[in-house]
């Protein structure tokens, strides 16, 4: 996402089918070991009407995502973490549960 981006600015792409708001109410977990990606973050989605958990590393996303496994739509999650990167998180979450992954 594109800092100074709003959900109300996404506007459908003629005939692709994008509606032009995301649902509301989607159960976010956002993983991230920066700090401020993480505020960033979760002011960017709350604006979009999503309800947003953060953590500032994978495995304490993983023992999130564990302990209530339908607690969440999807997990975005950055590439680069000194616990455990974003792919190896993707690949936990894969082998785990049927959940969507953004890494980035």
């Amino acid at each position: 996402m594109l800092p100074g981006s709003s959900c109300s600015s996404w506007k459908s792409v003629a005939g692709a089918g994008v509606p032009e708001k995301f649902p509301a109410g989607l159960r976010v977990l956002v993983v991230d070991d920066d700090p401020t990606c993480l505020v960033m973050l979760e002011k960017m989605l709350k604006k979009c009407n999503y309800e947003v958990t953060t953590c500032n590393g994978a495995e304490v996303g993983l023992s999130l995502l564990r302990e209530n496994k339908s607690g969440f739509d999807i997990v975005l999650s950055d590439v680069y973490m000194s616990d455990m990167d974003g792919f190896k998180l993707l690949e936990h979450i894969g082998l785990e549960m049927d959940l969507p992954v953004s890494v980035s």
